[in-house]
């Protein structure tokens, strides 16, 4: 399997490239219409950015076919591009809370992986740097180039014109250029700075060497270079006469046949036929061609900017945008059904299920290796890794509702685990089974085999995809599931609780479902610890520390009681190679309206306390310990409000 970035770009690759074609045919027709050069860079300009921004940047909602295969195929392609359009964790961004699996994925990328991946971007360094190697050759040979009257530069190493830099771009011309000819170059090369083309072409040129083993994105940029001359040729010769366009063409066919400098962004002997042909030959469109032109250019750009993705309709539900998965789709506050047929529909009939209390009442269903991706709200289940083949066991005892194959889910089994103390529903699907070992109707005890881990459906590895509902809601599995090894640390966008964290609606949802009432902090915070030595490190210590202190340190002696610091639930559990072994505690709504958080971390071994328990304040949660990135015992609390770390001893009398 390839790494993500390497299966992004070459998505992005593919995607450019089909852009590459088709604006490689429309531009094709545009020039015999006489389009004008300007109007040829922004389409091949959007092709550019399809290469870069493989996801579209222009929403479009399309309805759904009702053929199954085009719907079908239009979900693929829609799945995709929603995945492509992602944006990534920024960098520099205050730390956050992040449930991921302990163990590194190594064995999800083989050898060769790694080998094609420092070739790709081999590859790219190499040309970036050989660019900026020629770049800063001819900068040394023109040090001694004077200033002209007429604001340019000449000196005996410029044989050709041309125009060099970014930010305060100069203009330089063959010493004995003059007259009318002079003035007609001063406009070619004085249209690419007020056209911005000394930023565009670097910036299409490190798009293109990132994609340097695809000729298509080679076409593309050269493409965009002809119409890029050929737009500044347009320019110098637009209101001449026949005698000056003729004398500007000889300008032309006198410089190509000199050696252009390495780097140089106006003449070369590169193409010279074709741009003095257009030179001689060019006629402004009228007023109903160039409308007709653009308004063409214009549905092109449309098309290579769309981000494509279907409308939801009463018949056909809505599934996850993500290509390995798709997901159950959410019933509304009204509690309309799913569409008949879809592996999501709540089968009623089980209403004698046994009852069962969802917080400790969920095994793991499948011994996995790790878990690749996380319930977020745009992925709406876990995908736990595990080898074909692997056992698939129900999390709860219930009744099978649903077993058959789905082109998306693949072979899936949906389990009704009946009602809970309070009320609820709950309910599992599994995805991607390579084997169904149960049939619909079928009564099923926790632990029992319901299959077996596959690839099957709208899937790129063999992997368990287990979504979790209650009363028809999907629900993050990871607040039910016993899963080991959490972690704190690099932001992530598919398991990162910041996001939890600066909603409260949905952690107080969470806690619902744990089935305990809207939680609400109003009674303050007691000292986590009973006694300790010393403040060891303030909130804030040391700023120009690359991560600073977040909390506070309480020095005390190995083995002391953690305590709960006010009424809560474990939102996390686990252990982290900087934070050691930690718990996460949520605490509700304060008064002020801020939903509070408590860290408690460097303790001495795993909390006995599983994700989901309900916890009172001075409830034992762990010891401290000196674990992780610690040069003594202590404990590390902190104390978010509203997504932000603030300091504990604002609010916790410590």
């Amino acid at each position: 399997m390839m790494m993500p970035w390497m299966q992004h770009c070459l998505m992005a690759g593919l995607l450019g490239g089909a852009a590459a074609l088709l604006a490689w045919g429309l531009c094709a027709v545009l020039r015999r219409a006489r389009a004008p050069g300007w109007l040829l860079c922004l389409v091949w300009l959007a092709v550019g950015l399809r290469f870069a921004l493989p996801g579209g940047v222009i929403p479009v909602t399309l309805p759904e076919p009702r053929d199954p295969e085009l719907a079908q195929a239009a979900e693929t392609v829609t799945r995709t591009v929603q995945t492509l359009a992602e944006p990534p964790a920024p960098a520099g961004e205050a730390p956050v809370l992040v449930l991921l699996p302990t163990r590194a994925p190594a064995s999800d990328h083989p050898a060769w992986a790694g080998v094609v991946g420092a070739v790709w971007l081999g590859g790219a360094v190499f040309l970036l740097t050989r660019a900026a190697a020629g770049s800063r050759r001819l900068h040394r040979q023109l040090r001694c180039a004077c200033r002209t009257p007429d604001g340019c530069y000449s000196s005996p190493a410029v044989q050709t014109p041309f125009t060099l830099g970014v930010l305060r771009p100069r203009i330089y011309l063959p010493t004995g250029l003059d007259g009318e000819a002079r003035a007609a170059v001063l406009l070619h090369e004085q249209t690419h700075i007020r056209r911005g083309d000394m930023l565009t072409k670097p910036l299409f040129y490190g798009v293109v060497c990132l994609h340097w083993w695809n000729p298509l994105a080679w076409l593309a940029f050269r493409q965009f270079e002809r119409a890029m001359e050929q737009a500044c040729d347009e320019a110098a010769v637009r209101g001449r006469t026949e005698a000056q366009r003729a004398h500007y063409c000889e300008c032309l066919l006198h410089f190509a046949l000199r050696t252009a400098p390495p780097g140089a962004l106006a003449f070369g002997q590169s193409g010279a036929r074709v741009r003095i042909l257009h030179a001689l030959r060019y006629r402004a469109p009228g007023r109903l061609a160039l409308g007709l032109c653009v308004a063409a250019a214009m549905a092109a750009g449309f098309v290579l900017l769309a981000q494509p993705s279907l409308a939801q309709t009463p018949e056909t539900p809505v599934l996850a945008a993500e290509p390995a998965a798709t997901a159950l789709p959410d019933t509304s506050a009204s509690g309309d059904a799913p569409a008949p047929g879809d592996p999501a529909a709540d089968a009623s009939g089980t209403a004698d299920a046994p009852v069962f209390e969802p917080v400790g009442g969920f095994i793991l269903p499948v011994d996995y290796t790790y878990i690749s991706r996380f319930y977020s709200l745009v992925h709406k289940g876990d995908d736990l890794i595990a080898p074909r083949g692997t056992p698939v066991l129900a999390a709860a005892g219930g009744q099978v509702t649903r077993a058959g194959y789905h082109y998306s889910y693949g072979n899936y089994v949906v389990i009704d685990h009946g009602l809970d103390s309070n009320g609820h529903r709950w309910t599992t699907l599994y995805a991607h089974l390579a084997a169904i070992t149960v049939q619909e109707g079928q009564t099923v005890a926790q632990g029992d085999s319901i299959g077996t881990v596959g690839s099957t459906g709208n899937s790129t590895s063999n992997h368990l995809h287990l979504e979790l509902q209650c009363d028809g809601s999907l629900v993050p599995p990871q607040y039910y599931l016993p899963y080991s090894g959490t972690l704190l640390g690099k932001p992530d966008a598919d398991g990162s609780l910041l996001a939890l964290l600066q909603d409260p609606a949905m952690l107080d949802l969470a806690v619902q479902k744990a089935g305990a009432a809207q939680l609400r902090h109003t009674g303050g915070f007691r000292c986590p610890l009973s006694s300790y030595s010393t403040v060891s490190q303030l909130f804030g210590d040391d700023p120009a520390a690359p991560k600073p202190h977040t909390g506070l340190d309480l020095a005390a002696e190995a083995g002391t009681p953690v305590l709960a610091a006010a009424d809560g639930v474990v939102l996390a559990a686990g252990y982290d190679p900087d934070k050691g072994y930690y718990l996460l505690l949520y605490h509700g709504i304060g008064d002020d309206g801020a939903a509070r958080t408590t860290l408690y971390s460097q303790l001495q071994g795993q909390t006995p306390l599983a994700i989901g328990t309900m916890v009172q304040a001075g409830q034992v949660l762990g010891a401290v310990g000196n674990s992780g990135m610690s040069t003594g015992p202590h404990l590390h609390l902190e104390l978010w409000r509203d997504g932000t770390a603030v300091d504990p001893a604002g609010e916790i009398p410590c």
